[in-house]
Parts: structure tokens; C-alpha cells; sequence
């Protein structure tokens, strides 16, 4: 019986890492994780101001997306 409950939670584990893991891909394909690489590159580079706020953030880069459209098909 024991032998059965831990390949259950083996089994469990492996369908958690397996879709951590594609939603990790999702978010990249998408751009959903474009604010957290933001942040992580401006911890790297010791930048001394502070980061933008998440909402500023996204303002900016639609702006930046508005304003150079060769990018995107619609």
C-alpha cells in the first residue's frame, strides 16, 4: 500500500513540475514574463534609480509598441 501512495505523489509531483514548466513557456511566448526579466535586468545592472511600477511598466512599452508598429501584423 505504501509503494502505491508514493508513486501517486511521484506521479503528482511530475504532472506539477511538467506544468509549472509550460506555463513558464506560455508566459514567454505570450510576453506575460517581459516585467519580471525587466527586473531582473535592473537588479543586475545596479541601476540606482527605482525600477517602474508594474502598471508603468506595461504603459511604456505600449507606448514604445505604438510607436514603432513594423513589428506586428495588426
Amino acid at each position: 500500500m505504501t509503494g502505491a501512495v508514493e508513486q501517486a505523489g511521484r506521479g503528482r509531483s511530475g504532472f506539477l513540475d511538467w506544468w509549472r514548466g509550460a506555463v513558464r513557456f506560455g508566459n514567454g511566448v505570450l510576453g506575460a514574463d517581459r516585467y519580471e526579466r525587466y527586473l531582473q535586468y535592473h537588479r543586475a545592472t545596479g541601476c540606482e534609480s527605482e525600477p517602474l511600477t508594474e502598471r508603468e511598466f506595461w504603459r511604456d512599452w505600449q507606448d514604445w509598441q505604438d510607436a514603432h508598429p513594423e513589428g506586428r501584423c495588426c
